[in-house]
């Protein structure tokens, strides 16, 4: 097995593995996978490179993806990101347990209860009181008239 295929199987199940088991959590299987893929095309390249140099072009564009892709993908990672399917903001619930500003209370929304409270500054609301939702906090509906 020449060192351009070896190094193309390491590249496909290192980056395979980020995308289908890890799914962009871990990186460092990017990474590795990324370097293994330019130590392939580099061993095509120049097929007189021994197995020696080829690991060490392998470990070099790795330590080099690694610097140059980690902060960009972290930033990329650690941004907000709207809860799949929510569409709870800005729809009509009726209230079931009172709220008022001192005492939370619950609404029903999508069939089920959750536990709500009012927006700042809000009078109370009573049981039967149609309001909207304005925000999740957790598993807490912030409703208001």
């Amino acid at each position: 097995m020449t060192p351009a295929f070896m190094y193309l199987l390491i590249a496909v199940a290192l980056i395979g593995t980020e995308l289908l088991i890890m799914q962009f959590s871990v990186f460092w299987f990017m990474f590795f996978g990324l370097g293994a893929l330019v130590a392939s095309v580099v061993s095509w390249l120049l097929p007189e490179l021994t197995l020696v140099s080829v690991t060490a072009v392998f470990l070099i564009a790795s330590v080099a993806f690694a610097i140059g892709l980690f902060p960009y993908l972290k930033r990329w990672q650690n941004q907000p990101a709207p809860i799949a399917g929510n569409d709870a903001i800005g729809q009509s619930v009726e209230v079931t347990q009172a709220i008022s500003a001192e005492k939370s209370g619950k609404v029903m929304w999508s069939g089920v209860e959750w536990p709500a409270q009012i927006v700042d500054g809000e009078p109370a609301l009573e049981v039967g009181a149609t309001v909207k939702i304005r925000k999740i906090a957790g598993i807490r509906l912030i409703v208001s008239r």
